[in-house]
Parts: structure tokens; C-alpha cells; sequence
């Protein structure tokens, strides 16, 4: 069985939410065929550069199980606790979840930049990973 792989175009913005306040079982609604919508408050960053977010499909343990890479620029200040899902926006409108009220909460990896000395600032390159049995899901905001 070949392994499916989706890269998302165009990413305008990017915003994070408390996981705690997402609907529970998204992942089997959007599993099941249902629409999902996130209705609750969200969080927006300025990003720099071009965003990018992948995400693959692959076996695991008699499985199939899907890890999602979202990267991207800010100088924003992230959020500190742990529950946290991402929101990503395409040009043409379509807004994508990573992650879900359940555990297994995306990890973030950020690196540190220092600004040039010609006085530009500081962005840090971010990069969110999540592992799941649906990892990417297309939602409603």
C-alpha cells in the first residue's frame, strides 16, 4: 500500500488554540465523514516568510498512522502549557487542524535567531509536529 502525502500551499496565517476547549472526538468525526468546525477562541501570530505544512501518511503497528510538519517564522510569543492545537490558513480559505483535544498533543521545536547587526529583528523558526491516526484535518472556523 503506498504511503499518501499532502503539502499545503499558500499558508497565510497561522493560529493556535487551547486544546481543553476544542469539541471532543474531532478526529473519529472527521474520520466518519462528519464536518467539523472549531468554535472557540483562537489565537493569531504574525508569521514572516513562507509557511509550510506536510503531512504523510505511513504503516505503523498494523496501522496506518499520519505525522503532520507545520513550519513557519514569528517573533510572537508562544504559548507556555502543553495543550495546545494549531490552525493553518490557505490563500484559498480552507483552514486546517493539527491536533485535537485527546493526548498526543503536537510537539514544538523552535530555533532561536539573533537579528542581523544591521539592526534587522529577531524571527525564530518554529516547527509543529504531530502524530496521529489523523493528524490534518480540514475544519470550519
Amino acid at each position: 500500500m503506498k504511503n499518501q502525502c499532502i503539502n499545503l500551499p499558500g499558508i497565510v496565517e497561522v493560529r493556535w488554540i487551547d486544546a481543553r476547549n476544542l469539541s471532543p472526538n474531532l478526529v473519529a468525526k472527521h474520520v466518519a465523514g462528519l464536518p467539523v468546525a472549531v468554535m472557540t477562541d483562537t489565537m493569531p501570530l504574525k508569521t514572516y516568510g513562507e509557511a509550510q505544512c506536510q503531512s504523510v501518511e505511513e504503516h505503523e503497528n498494523n496501522g496506518r498512522v499520519e505525522k503532520t510538519t507545520l513550519t513557519f517564522m514569528t517573533n510572537a510569543p508562544l504559548p507556555r502549557h502543553r495543550e495546545v492545537a494549531w490552525l493553518c490558513r490557505q490563500a484559498s480559505g480552507q483552514w486546517w487542524l493539527i491536533g485535537a483535544r485527546e493526548p498526543h498533543y503536537p510537539t514544538v521545536k523552535i530555533a532561536f535567531h539573533s537579528g542581523e547587526p544591521g539592526g534587522e529583528r529577531a524571527v525564530n523558526t518554529v516547527e509543529i509536529t504531530h502524530q496521529a491516526v489523523k493528524s490534518l484535518i480540514p475544519v470550519a472556523l
